[in-house]
């Protein structure tokens, strides 16, 4: 049951942002009288200059565009503020604020240097726009008149990432304190900009990268708010204003696509380095950083909730920023919650009322900021979704601790597997299938090497999960509200959620029928040897960078290089198979073979120095060992972090291809790729797995075993919110009561939701 104040509230700040967009100074006669939120005014377009003087990398002032929300106590009293930093407007993305909007908080959304309504040229996440977001924090906020000085920070994506590296540059006092930013609540931020991002394993990212220039240019191209004029009828000076900054974005268009195409940021290195949160991170690469700002810390006193999803672009990112940045952190003063999200259902908690992140984050930020309520998630500050289990559960740390799991070894075998009943699949004539076992004997050893042909008539990618992951989930809305809202799982209708049709002459290894639930928590590490062969020359692309020069005017020579390269792309798929033959894709890992971790003395082994899921190890991004044919080499792979239960009667499987196209730009050189298997070359899959021991002291379940809806985490942090916010609606009357604000739970067939209540 959904609160039609809440619905009302959403439509009438939209309607307000999208019908009334105007430049709002700070004359208080231009202002805007929200009705349904009586004193409640909204300020658009305010204009915020930053002086030259206050950002290291700014040659000259700056102007940004902002949406400034003041709650109606700020009539008679200064109040916190909530930040939101954003590169895609802020008349539109001032819509997050709804859920602060009745509870004490003012909230003030900016549209980052370069973009939407704000001036110069964009530089993404940038130095110089790191300083100016640090800037609205110490400065620009503090001093206005509705602000008590207290601000908090929010949003998903881009704006969960901004936060992170505004943080590393605040203003703090002599015991490392903040003085102004007093919580945070990023979702899905990542952490590596190169690696997070761009380049997987050493393989540049297409999919996603294409489409999130696409929507920026596109944004890029609206024109700049501020456009409609100061409260009325534009006058001359606010229609060249808003036309010199328009023309600014539009010229700048093309340049985004340039940086991803510059053949100079090809590999890791200091461009990606600063703009990536990774910097500000107490624990540091050896060395350093090299620039004076690698040498800040987060505030180990800033509390922080992060969010993230277990198919979302960034969940490599998002858990190394909770397990690195925020080590040093007290248990109190950190949460992270994981869902089975990609990067839209992350962004907002499915953006459904069930699970509201902005109602999260308020009980956050009143908790943090106001000194309000109780800890809701103090004991246990992790709660992830056991994948598999479909369930939630809460535990004491990230990565669980060495109590907490047990180190198990799966060997790549060159036995067939049985086959499954019924299952096309195995059940085929395809010689690419092999076994995965957890003691080699010497059948496992004995035969025929397995072989990954790669050939760019067969590509691989396009049917499986990772098609849908990088595009940031958004084919996936519908199937994933059915499940979280109505209770009704039709995953096992979608063409994504079965990783078969992708696994076809390809290597993949299986396990027999699991005995015993298996739990797999965390990253995994492929160990390997292979030999390659080039079977033939990649296709000329002078056409294609001729084309791109002529159309953007810029040469595309990363993009024919990463396609021409003769090197190969080892993709891995872990899925969990089950007693039907379905494939479900839970993980995923890449690395080009040039991008190993070689080693100095000998460039066909391994680098001793080399330690899994090192965040700071970049030696082969930064410095690639090109292969050679025929010659044997060590590779380490590894997989991003997960959780699923592989329930009893079902198998566990690893694929190896050498394409995940849309993802990655795929290369046109075919290869034979013989994958060595024998004694003194054991092929393994590494892992931890998740066991029982300290049940209800280091972790707990939430809600009963098999339930389908994300209620259950629900009404596991309603247990935990202070009994003064518990009201009821019968409670808050109207009259008198009217412009309170409380928490209302409600049953409505055994979805149990809170929403926030306006009066």
């Amino acid at each position: 049951m959904f609160n039609t104040r809440i619905v009302a509230m959403f439509l009438i700040v939209l309607a307000g942002l999208l019908l009334t967009v105007g430049s709002v100074h700070a004359d208080e006669s231009k202002v805007i009288d929200l009705a349904e939120l009586p004193g409640a005014v909204l300020k658009l377009n305010v204009p915020i200059t930053v002086p030259a003087a206050a950002n290291s990398y700014a040659e000259e002032d700056t102007q940004l565009a902002a949406t400034v929300i003041l709650s109606k106590e700020a009539k008679e009293q200064a109040l916190p503020t909530i930040l939101i930093t954003t590169a895609y407007r802020h008349e539109f993305l001032s819509v997050l604020a709804v859920a602060f909007l009745t509870s004490g908080y003012n909230v003030v959304c900016v549209d980052v240097r370069g973009t939407g309504s704000s001036a110069d040229g964009w530089e993404m996440l940038d130095l110089i726009e790191q300083y100016d977001l640090a800037y609205l924090v110490d400065s620009w906020i503090p001093s206005q008149p509705w602000s008590d000085g207290r601000i908090g920070m929010y949003g998903p994506s881009y704006m969960g990432i901004t936060q992170m590296q505004t943080a590393g540059l605040i203003e703090q006092d002599a015991s490392g304190n903040p003085v102004h930013l007093k919580a945070i609540f990023p979702l899905v931020p990542m952490a590596d900009a190169y690696r997070d991002v761009v380049g997987h394993g050493g393989n540049l990212d297409i999919e996603f990268i294409l489409m999130w220039v696409s929507m920026t240019d596109m944004l890029a191209l609206m024109p700049p708010s501020t456009l409609l004029g100061s409260g009325g009828l534009p006058d001359v000076a606010d229609m060249q204003d808003s036309l010199d900054i328009w023309l600014e974005h539009l010229y700048q268009t093309p340049v985004m696509l340039s940086y991803i195409m510059d053949a100079d940021h090809r590999l890791d290195s200091f461009w990606y380095d600063q703009k990536s949160p990774m910097i500000y991170w107490p624990q540091k690469p050896s060395g350093g950083w090299g620039f004076a700002e690698g040498s800040n810390i987060l505030p180990r006193t800033l509390p922080a909730f992060i969010v993230g999803g277990w198919f979302d672009i960034f969940t490599n990112g998002t858990l190394n920023t909770y397990a690195y940045g925020l080590q040093d952190h007290k248990a109190a003063d950190k949460a992270l919650l994981i869902g089975e999200w990609y990067h839209l259902g992350g962004s907002f908690g499915m953006g459904l009322p069930c699970i509201d992140t902005g109602n999260l984050a308020l009980r956050w930020f009143d908790w943090k900021i106001k000194g309000e309520g109780e800890s809701f998630m103090g004991d246990f500050p992790v709660i992830l979704r056991v994948m598999g289990e479909k369930r939630w559960r809460a535990e004491k740390a990230w990565p669980l601790p060495p109590s907490r799991t047990d180190n198990r070894t799966y060997y790549l075998s060159k036995v067939k597997p049985s086959a499954i009943t019924g299952d096309s699949y195995s059940n085929s004539d395809d010689t690419s299938q092999y076994s995965l076992v957890s003691e080699l004997t010497v059948a496992d050893i004995s035969g025929d090497d397995p072989v990954l042909k790669h050939s760019v008539y067969n590509l691989h990618g396009l049917t499986s999960r990772s098609a849908v992951r990088w595009l940031a989930g958004a084919p996936a809305i519908m199937s994933q509200a059915s499940k979280l809202l109505m209770g009704q799982d039709v995953d096992y209708l979608m063409p994504w959620e079965d990783e078969r049709m992708d696994e076809w002459d390809v290597p993949t290894f299986t396990t027999e029928e699991l005995q015993d639930d298996l739990e797999i928590v965390g990253p995994l590490h492929l160990k390997f040897w292979a030999r390659t062969e080039f079977t033939g020359q990649a296709a000329s692309l002078w056409y294609v960078n001729w084309l791109i020069n002529s159309m953007f005017g810029f040469d595309s020579n990363l993009l024919v290089e990463c396609m021409q390269d003769r090197d190969v792309q080892w993709v891995a798929e872990l899925t969990d198979v089950f007693p039907n033959g379905r494939a479900r894709n839970v993980s995923s890992g890449w690395m080009r073979a040039s991008h190993r971790p070689w080693s100095s003395r000998d460039e066909h082994l391994s680098d001793p120095a080399y330690d899994p899921f090192d965040p700071f190890y970049d030696k082969g991004d930064r410095n690639p060992a090109c292969i050679n044919a025929g010659e044997l080499y060590e590779y380490d792979l590894e997989l991003w972090p997960t959780c699923n239960v592989f329930k009893a009667g079902h198998r566990i499987r690893l694929s190896l291809s050498g394409s995940d196209f849309p993802h990655l730009i795929p290369l046109l050189t075919p290869s034979e790729n013989t994958i060595l298997i024998d004694a003194e070359h054991p092929a393994r899959l590494e892992f931890t797995s998740a066991n029982t021991a300290d049940e209800n002291i280091t972790w707990k379940w939430i809600g009963p075993a098999g339930n389908q809806l994300d209620p259950t985490l629900n009404t596991y942090l309603k247990e935990h919110v202070d009994e003064s916010r518990e009201l009821v609606a019968e409670e808050v009357g109207d009259g008198e009561a009217a412009g309170a604000s409380a928490l209302l739970w409600a049953d409505d067939d055994d979805s149990r939701c809170f929403i926030a209540i306006s009066h």
